[in-house]
């Protein structure tokens, strides 16, 4: 063991040295009492799902074995660098560009379209859970981290209590209605904002101040100063804004599914370079 990188309340995570490798790996240590058995084996499960797809192509962590050390299971993972949160709490809470948001939402869109075809919940989207790979070599390259929340094809019976982090967490389940994979969704939305904005766009104090925040941003625009960078990301602006509000729809049947949101202009960036593609024809040197 080198390092504990982080500790929460059912074990830590470990940087360690894998001697037979001579690689630097993740273990997840987590405490085996009773209560938490079916816990532990509804995670392992699912990793071991998400262990039969490319976990490159896919954007979620790879796990590579996992072991019984007395009372506790440990969960061997990739290492990877740092989460959304760490980076932005790094950069003072700046505001993340939004062509970089753009390459984060592309990958996480794609974990999420993958999980709801193996019919798998996360219930827990949010920055802290999202990790950033190698970002000096891949800037923005990102995994989805922590299936421990994770619910497979019981979304309406999760064993967790209060799935989703509260300011992350969709009406649904503020409002004890039925619910589904498109309360992630909701909470990829809210990070989205987050990313662009610094802060969080609900931060609640407790359920009832949440529903507040909610309501009283149904109708609501990303403002910023108009000067020449912002101008020159206008477009791409307005254009992520539309899809936010599709992510952030009250009604979950209404909002938008990660397969489509993929294939959103803000995503695809069609509109852009059709645009692009005019200015080009109009320009003198084409004529």
């Amino acid at each position: 063991m080198v390092d504990i990188l982080g500790k929460g309340t059912f074990g830590e995570v470990a940087k360690c040295w894998k001697r037979s490798t001579g690689q630097f790996v993740a273990i997840k240590i987590l405490n085996s009492f009773t209560e938490r058995s079916g816990y532990l084996k509804s995670e392992l499960k699912i990793l071991k799902i998400l262990g039969t797809f490319n976990a490159d192509k896919f954007y979620f962590i790879h796990l590579f074995e996992y072991f019984n050390d007395n009372d506790k299971l440990c969960l061997v993972f990739e290492l990877l660098e740092q989460n959304l949160f760490e980076f932005q709490k790094d950069h003072n809470f700046a505001p993340i560009p939004v062509r970089h948001i753009r390459t984060i939402s592309k990958q996480v869109l794609t974990a999420l379209q993958k999980l709801k075809e193996l019919s798998i919940a996360h219930t827990d989207i949010k920055p802290e859970n999202i990790m950033l790979v190698n970002h000096s070599r891949y800037p923005f390259k990102v995994k989805l981290i922590d299936f421990g929340s994770a619910s497979y094809k019981s979304y309406n019976h999760l064993s967790h209590a209060s799935p989703q982090s509260r300011f992350y967490r969709a009406p649904e389940i503020l409002l004890g209605l039925p619910f589904c994979e498109q309360m992630d969704m909701w909470s990829f939305g809210c990070v989205i904002v987050e990313l662009h904005l610094g802060w969080p766009l609900y931060p609640g104090s407790n359920e009832y101040d949440q529903i507040r925040y909610i309501n009283l941003h149904l109708k609501w625009e990303l403002k910023s100063k108009e000067d020449a960078e912002v101008k020159a990301e206008l477009h791409d602006q307005k254009m992520m804004v539309d899809l936010i509000k599709k992510i952030l729809n009250l009604d979950p049947s209404e909002r938008i599914r990660a397969n489509i949101a993929l294939k959103h202009a803000f995503i695809t960036m069609q509109n852009k370079q059709r645009k692009c593609k005019k200015r080009w024809e109009k320009s003198p040197r084409n004529k």
